[in-house]
């Protein structure tokens, strides 16, 4: 049999890992709640790619029939120019690890080779779309788009903005 000091240090014990259990689950659903409030929408590339259509098309002044032809034509375009990118952000990623001027250098070389490729199949495919609506609404895409650009960033900062300020209470 135990003695009564002993009961008595065991039922400390459990005492203490039972308010230990409290307090994560306290902290734990205090977190979940702090998350719901600030979470925001994952990205999804779809509904980027359709609201990017649905703005150039609008802002470009596309028919249904011009943005039938030319959006596979500017997608198709978007995807070659994003595997440039991913390349690019590989090198530059990897050459961290470098100590070595020349491996420097030569990052360089690919990055502007990279970049001077992707000029060359924008104005590829601008010439393709050309063929498909008048040269004037394949500039306006390309304004368009960079004016959705601006836009989604100028969106992205005024969030980041109202989230930084301290909330006032009522």
């Amino acid at each position: 049999m135990r003695s009564a000091e002993e009961q008595e240090n065991e039922k400390m014990r459990e005492m203490k890992r039972l308010a230990s259990i409290i307090a994560m689950m306290l902290l734990l659903a205090l977190q979940v709640s702090a998350q719901d409030n600030k979470r925001q929408p994952r990205f999804n590339p779809e509904e980027f790619r359709a609201r990017l259509e649905a703005f150039i098309t609008q802002r470009a002044c596309l028919t249904q029939e011009e943005s039938t032809k030319v959006f596979p034509i500017y997608q198709e375009m978007k995807d070659k120019e994003r595997q440039l990118k991913q390349q690019e952000y590989k090198l530059k990623r990897n050459i961290m690890q470098s100590e070595k001027d020349k491996d420097y250098q030569d990052a360089l070389n690919q990055i502007t080779q990279l970049r001077i490729e992707a000029a060359k199949i924008e104005e590829s495919y601008y010439k393709k779309m050309c063929k498909a609506v008048p040269a004037k609404k394949a500039y306006a895409i390309m304004l368009a788009e960079d004016a959705f650009h601006r836009e989604v960033l100028n969106s992205i900062e005024k969030r980041n903005k109202n989230r930084q300020q301290p909330q006032k209470k009522p």
